[in-house]
Formats: C-alpha cells, sequence, structure tokens
C-alpha cells in the first residue's frame, strides 16, 4: 500500500497522507482505483503505527518522529469529512477510532515548543477538525488554544511567523528569530486559514491575512518562493518545501481579501504543472532536463493542498499583482537582516540573516547575494547550502552521481587545506548604497 519512490531507496513514512486526495479522486472521477490506493494506504500505515497512538515518520525505526502524526490526522481527518460517504460502515469506523487514538496523542503531548512551531500551528486545525469529527469538545479548546498563543509568534513589525528552529524563540547574536518561509507558507498558516475558516475566528484570520500578506513579499513573479535565506532552505525547492502541502489553501481560500492572493495561488499552481512531469511533482525547475528522479514525497504532500482547495466552495476575488511584481528600488526587512532589489525586471535578495539551523549548516548568509532573478530569465542565481549536509536524512533527497557544491556566489579563498568566504561568516554586516540612475 505504500508508494515506491524513484528517488530514495526507502519507503517514506507519511505515505497515508496521500489517503485524501485518493479519496477526493475516487468521489470526482468515479473510478474505483482511486478508492482502493486510499484503502490500501490507510492498511500499509501499521507499519508506522505507535502504541500511544501516534504514526512515526520512518518505518524503520518505531522510535522515530512522532509530530508528523498531525499531518496524517489531517489527511485521514479531511478524507473522512469530505468522501467518508465511499467508505464502508466498517472501515469508515475504524478509521475513526483510529483517529481517536492519534488525536489523544495530539492533545496529550503537543505543547507550543513541541518541536519547531509548524507543529503545534498545524495542531490548531487538527484538534479543531478531529474534535468536530469525534464530536470532543476538548479538542476543540485545546485547538483554539494552539491558534491563539501561535499569534505571539508573529514579528514585529513584518509580521511573519517565526520558530522554525530550536528553541523557538532564541535570538541569533544580531537578535533575529528563526524564521523559514517554506513551511511558513506551505503548512503553519494554511493551518490557521483552515483553524479560522472552520471556526469563525475572526482574531485568528485577520492577523494570518496580515502575516500572508507579509510572507507574499517573497514570492517571485513566476510563482516561486523566494526561500534562499530560511531556517530550512536545505528542503527549498523553489516552488516551495519538499515536505510541506502547498500555499494554495491559504491564498486560495482567502483569495476574497487581497487582490495578490488569488494570484500568488493561481502562479505557484501553475509552476507545480511546469515542475510536474509524468505525474510526479520533481523538486525544482531542472530536475527533469538533467534526468534527476523525483522524490515521490513531494506529489503525496502536496496533492493535499490542491484537493482542499477543490473540496472548498469557491472564493471569488479579484487578481491582482504580487508585492514584488510592482516592486521598486531596495527594502529592508529587518528581522531577516536581508535586503530586497527590484530594479527593471531585475529582483535580488542579499542577506545577512544569522540564524544556524543546525551547527555548519551554513547557506544564503555573511552579505551573500541569494538570489538573482530576471524578468525573461527567471533564477540565474540561488543559494544553498555551503555543504550540503543531510539536516533531515529521511526528507532529503541525495543526489547520485554528482559531487555536490555550493550554489551561493560568494567571496572565498581556498588555501592550507582550509575553505574561507564570507557565506561562513553570520556576524558580517549587511549595508547598502544606491547610485543615481543605477
Amino acid at each position: 500500500g505504500a508508494f515506491r519512490c524513484p528517488a530514495c531507496p526507502k519507503l517514506h513514512g507519511r505515505c497515508g497522507d496521500a489517503v485524501y486526495p485518493l479519496l477526493h479522486l475516487a468521489k470526482t472521477t468515479g473510478q474505483t482505483r482511486y478508492l482502493k490506493a486510499a484503502l490500501q494506504v490507510v492498511g500499509w500505515m501499521k507499519n508506522v503505527d505507535s502504541p500511544d497512538g501516534a504514526w512515526v515518520n520512518d518505518p524503520n525505526d518505531l522510535k522515530s518522529w512522532k509530530g508528523i502524526t498531525v499531518f496524517g490526522a489531517i489527511a485521514m481527518g479531511e478524507a473522512i469529512r469530505h468522501h467518508g460517504d465511499l467508505l464502508d460502515r466498517e472501515v469508515k469506523q475504524r478509521w475513526l477510532e483510529r483517529l481517536r487514538a492519534a488525536a489523544r496523542f495530539i492533545h496529550d503531548q503537543f505543547k507550543m515548543d513541541y518541536g519547531n512551531i509548524n507543529y503545534p500551528v498545524t495542531a490548531s486545525y487538527a484538534l479543531t477538525l478531529l474534535g468536530e469529527l469525534l464530536d470532543e469538545p476538548r479538542y476543540r479548546a485545546r485547538g483554539r488554544q494552539f491558534a491563539h498563543d501561535a499569534l505571539a509568534f508573529l514579528t514585529r513589525p513584518s509580521r511573519l511567523l517565526y520558530g522554525e528552529g530550536q528553541p523557538q524563540a532564541q535570538r541569533s547574536p544580531k537578535g533575529l528569530v528563526p524564521v523559514d518561509l517554506g513551511y511558513n507558507v506551505e503548512e503553519s498558516l494554511p493551518a490557521l486559514v483552515l483553524y479560522g475558516l472552520a471556526t469563525k475566528d475572526g482574531e485568528v484570520l485577520e492577523a494570518v491575512t496580515a502575516a500572508l500578506a507579509a510572507h507574499l513579499q517573497f514570492m517571485l513573479p513566476d510563482g516561486g518562493w523566494d526561500n534562499s535565506w530560511g531556517t530550512r532552505n536545505y528542503k527549498w525547492t523553489y516552488w516551495g518545501s519538499r515536505t510541506s502541502d502547498g500555499c494554495q489553501t491559504a491564498y486560495a481560500l482567502l483569495a476574497d481579501r487581497a487582490p495578490a492572493f488569488g494570484t500568488a495561488a493561481t502562479r505557484n499552481t501553475e509552476l507545480l504543472r511546469a515542475c510536474t512531469h509524468n505525474g510526479l511533482l520533481h523538486g525544482g525547475p531542472h530536475y527533469a532536463d538533467h534526468q534527476v528522479p523525483p522524490c515521490v514525497h513531494h506529489t503525496f504532500c502536496h496533492a493535499k493542498a490542491l484537493a482542499t482547495v477543490l473540496d472548498h466552495p469557491a472564493v471569488p476575488g479579484e487578481m491582482g499583482p504580487l508585492p514584488r511584481e510592482t516592486a521598486t528600488g531596495v527594502r529592508t526587512v529587518p528581522e531577516l537582516d536581508t535586503i530586497l532589489v527590484a530594479r527593471g525586471p531585475w529582483r535580488a535578495t542579499v542577506s545577512g540573516y544569522d540564524w544556524l539551523y543546525k551547527k555548519k549548516v551554513f547557506s544564503g548568509m555573511g552579505g551573500a547575494l541569494c538570489l538573482l532573478w530576471h524578468r525573461d530569465l527567471g533564477p540565474l542565481f540561488t543559494a544553498s547550502l555551503a555543504n550540503y549536509l543531510p539536516v533531515e536524512p529521511n526528507n532529503m533527497q541525495l543526489l547520485a552521481g554528482e559531487p555536490d557544491f555550493s550554489l551561493t556566489p560568494r567571496v572565498e579563498i581556498r588555501t592550507g587545506g582550509q575553505w574561507f568566504s564570507n557565506i561562513f561568516d553570520p556576524a558580517a554586516t549587511v549595508s547598502q548604497s544606491s547610485i543615481p540612475g543605477g
């Protein structure tokens, strides 16, 4: 019942997340093969069962990370809520009982400091959904608590969600907090949107609308996300992040709140389509051209976001330009010590961000040119890890047969067997100046 991955020599523990898009397709196409696949993948999930009600991330290690239980619970819960009429009564009841165990684990074990911020924030919607399905008011109450506690993790003045690092509120030597664009726009903020819509919580919806607008300054005109600076950009794929769900849920469902929101959902979906070949979403725009096989994780995760949008009523709204389409000049994001540049058809990002996710995990920092993008040519330069370290071995794709090297433009010298570069200098000071007419 699991999916064989073309890129990774192992089974991914979160294959069960596909149950939701599979049941969506079973209903919309009428094809029984999708229903059969959904039943099989849920049956396979017993291989990642934990006695405490959780699911684990690695089928070969039952002591591996359990936080991913929130994602499997939402996927199975949405499948039942929207398409449970396709299931036999016995099957549906069995799934609900399994969700009862997962809900108990999330309720009892999750706190705001449980892992990175994406886990407790996503738990806000998971517990709200499960509380509804299981008729458990205490789960709905805990979901509300997570959602409102999350609002304290929005930065000032920009309203960026922070906490993508450990400890969540740890400040760097420059006084900066851990922010990751990919996880925010593809996982945490969509969960807050779903919570807010499900509960009609105006305070949360107002806050998440402001946060979505703030994060949108990093979307490129072609729908790509400029996560060249993020704490977890070792999973950056240009269209988003490897194992999160997608930004469509947030921006499409709130498209009536800002003209650029609908544009963001549309452009990013078009980019997903451009990176999809033979039915599988590849890890970047150039993978297929270089015959790099795709990791199946991209596909079954991002299919969930699309199914979510399709299962909600269409949201009317006018389409407007993205902020980075109309930007001119230089803009500084103080919470990130990062500068966004817009000159004619050019867009650039220069970063002095100094929050290290792990020791020696250096990427877009030290005043490096993290991104250079052109309207007609697309990305010309992008930042990558200085050394491709497997920060999350089960969640990162290794390229076979080719040496890894840093893509980040930099100043460097290699001497005496050592490598010196500005990208290893988080303390670097970034300043700006402009030439008249330049």
